[in-house]
């Protein structure tokens, strides 16, 4: 009887961990850093290799996927911005979607009608990604769907509607549209509104009301942090640490207040903006930004203002979009020029800086690496995704394109059960050995 017991709860317990493993629950994966622990994933793939399925998708968006139990979440929208300049914006229409992992078919569609108007589908910004960017959340119970100026929606897993939150609905100097992702820890879910509503929220998983909200006095200066927060684990404390431009600001999680914050060059120039979210490893934190491009480290464990001795090193290397990945010491990521880029994360110093092999044309990156299998794989934009050795010695293994797909790719990797899903603007894909 003992030795049944002992059984069962082995049994039990394995099948628990696997599913926990297999599931992509948020941007970026479970840790939220693009690291997929224990994955496979092919190294070639095209229509006529290692496809399991594709699926043509409702609308258009750069949101990424999300996977629980082998369903697929993922949003998108029609009716305004899809890929010309006309049209109204009262006509905008966001779609969530579910899809069976296994065989790529539809499950159920919930369409959301805005309840605020976006920012126009004009200029640099929003015609880079549109409407559906941000990348929803589920713990499993329920999804949580940043709809910009319409706020915080949450779905159970069959498409109701539970509740909705609005966070604010004004636009940034640069009218470049929302981007950031929601993420959860516990019972709450974290989403960075400085530019909607000028604040970082906490919401109660449950019903959506406020656990906490900050936000600083001189909004203005932040608002083009674009980024998604990203959680610290700690022995005794979580924290939730964003990069803004020319700051770094971590919070106690479930509290609120500030625990440190140091003062970076990241983002800090006129009209400087942070689209990367900072990332953690080997005792740091690491953010990257734009006007002037730079990256710093940080290193973790500090209370209060940061002093300068702080910063464990500085960079002119940094990403403009993409977020980097973190690997066995390195900081891996491909940049909007066609190169792909490695820098030593103890010493910031360049380990690579190689131009990829194509193909085809100059490869543009907007979505961020994950790093499986002992590979870094990175979609572009234009030109098919990228698969490296994850080392710092560059060595480009493949290059993979659907040549039947001339849409654009924005949307991050999802990675699930030895099957990486990739989304276009017209198409979700499902590629496995």
């Amino acid at each position: 009887m003992k030795y049944f017991l002992l059984t069962s709860l082995i049994i039990a317990f394995s099948s628990s961990a696997a599913q926990t493993s297999s599931n992509w629950p948020q941007w970026r994966g479970p840790n939220g850093d693009g690291s997929a622990p224990d994955e496979k994933a092919p190294t070639n793939w095209s229509e006529t290799k290692n496809l399991k399925w594709k699926l043509k998708l409702p609308g258009y968006g750069a949101s990424s996927p999300i996977v629980w139990n082998e369903r697929i979440y993922l949003t998108c929208y029609t009716g305004y911005g899809t890929g010309n300049r006309g049209g109204s914006p009262a006509n905008l229409m966001r779609h969530l979607i579910c899809v069976d992992a296994k065989t790529g078919k539809s499950i159920w569609q919930k369409d959301i009608k805005p309840t605020h108007s976006e920012d126009n589908y004009s200029g640099m910004g929003v015609p880079e990604h549109g409407y559906a960017t941000s990348t929803p959340a589920t713990d499993g119970k329920a999804i949580y769907v940043f709809l910009g100026k319409s706020g915080m929606a949450t779905f159970d897993l069959k498409g109701k509607e539970l509740w909705r939150k609005n966070l604010g609905k004004d636009s940034s100097s640069k009218r470049w549209g929302s981007s950031s992702s929601p993420i959860i820890d516990g019972n709450l879910v974290y989403i960075n509104a400085l530019q909607e509503g000028h604040k970082i929220f906490a919401l109660n998983k449950s019903d959506g009301k406020t656990a906490w909200e900050w936000g600083p006095n001189a909004y203005s200066i932040y608002q083009n942090a674009y980024g998604t927060p990203t959680l610290i684990k700690n022995k005794d404390l979580t924290e939730l640490a964003l990069a803004v431009p020319g700051e770094i600001w971590s919070f106690d999680a479930k509290k609120g207040n500030i625990t440190w914050y140091a003062y970076t060059d990241v983002g800090a120039g006129r009209g400087g903006n942070v689209s990367p979210s900072a990332i953690t490893g080997g005792g740091a934190i690491y953010a990257f930004g734009g006007r002037p491009q730079s990256g710093v480290a940080v290193k973790l464990g500090g209370k209060g203002e940061l002093k300068e001795s702080a910063q464990l090193w500085t960079s002119r290397n940094s990403p403009y979009v993409a977020s980097p990945v973190f690997h066995e010491g390195h900081l891996y990521w491909m940049d909007r020029s066609g190169y792909a880029v490695c820098l030593n994360a103890k010493t910031g110093k360049e380990a690579y800086r190689e131009r990829l092999q194509s193909s085809n044309r100059t490869p543009q990156f907007y979505a961020s690496p994950v790093v499986v299998d002992g590979k870094i794989i990175s979609a572009s934009r234009n030109a098919g995704t990228f698969v490296l050795e994850a080392k710092p010695k560059f060595k480009q293994l493949a290059q993979n394109i659907f040549t039947n797909d001339r849409s654009v790719f924005n949307g991050s990797p999802a990675v699930s059960n030895g099957r990486l899903f990739l989304r276009s603007d017209t198409h979700l894909y499902c590629v496995s050995e």
